[in-house]
């Protein structure tokens, strides 16, 4: 366990009878910060990195949205952010009801320079280059040949979060981002280390909730359903 934190990872379990439970709302004092990856694109399907390039959700992605909405219902957001690219966004159109969405540049993906469009998994993926992306990646000061610095990266997300937090410092508020975007979240709210972060691995249907308060160490929840019940 982590020094400081409080790692929840059961948010909600809901199989195949419908059956689910989510924990109560914000207690005084506390922000609710619901974490969500965007829904599939084609370019996930194909294991093939995005970074900045402008790609849409698919209809997979399309589904996980619609899904996310429905493991959403009930609970009454204060504001809802995607980042400015729009598979973020689209995904929080379809979740956000009657919110306004307020699209922050600072929560776009990492720009990966010459490794955005290549890709990194199955038959069609170069073990070469993928071996030299994995290790470049993590790399704090490699900028991926016309990309962005892994530090770069983390303080203009870790500056976003600040900034919202500074907008809402109790509520509910629901974040749509990216997977190397949401890591960097987790990072500056939970206080880990750059390894800590990189181990994260965000599935583009799996939901987060972090609760902060003043008065006690974060809390770090997932959402665990039929589909990924090996994580408990």
């Amino acid at each position: 366990m982590l020094p400081g934190l409080r790692r929840l990872l059961l948010l909600a379990l809901a199989l195949a009878s419908g059956c689910a439970h989510r924990p109560p709302g914000p207690a005084a004092g506390e922000l609710r910060i619901y974490l969500a990856r965007h829904g599939q694109t084609d370019r996930n399907a194909e294991y093939r990195l995005q970074g900045w390039i402008d790609t849409h959700i698919n209809a997979t992605g399309r589904e996980q949205a619609m899904s996310l909405a429905e493991r959403l219902e009930g609970i009454r957001f204060d504001a809802v952010y995607s980042s400015a690219l729009a598979r973020s966004r689209e995904t929080a159109e379809i979740v956000h009801r009657a919110v306004p969405i307020d699209s922050l540049p600072g929560l776009n993906e990492r720009r990966l320079g010459k490794y955005e469009g290549v890709v990194v998994g199955g038959p069609a993926s170069d073990s070469a280059t993928v071996a030299e992306f994995n290790r470049r990646v993590r790399d704090p000061g490699d900028a991926l040949d016309g990309g962005e610095t892994l530090e770069h990266f983390y303080e203009r997300v870790r500056a976003t979060v600040e900034e919202i937090r500074r907008r809402h410092r109790v509520g509910t508020i629901l974040i749509v981002a990216h997977g190397g975007t949401n890591q960097m979240v987790l990072r500056a709210l939970l206080g880990l280390t750059a390894g800590q972060a990189s181990n994260i691995s965000q599935a583009n249907d799996e939901l987060y909730l972090i609760e902060v308060s003043g008065g006690r160490p974060p809390a770090l929840w997932k959402l665990i359903t039929e589909k990924n019940l090996g994580d408990l």
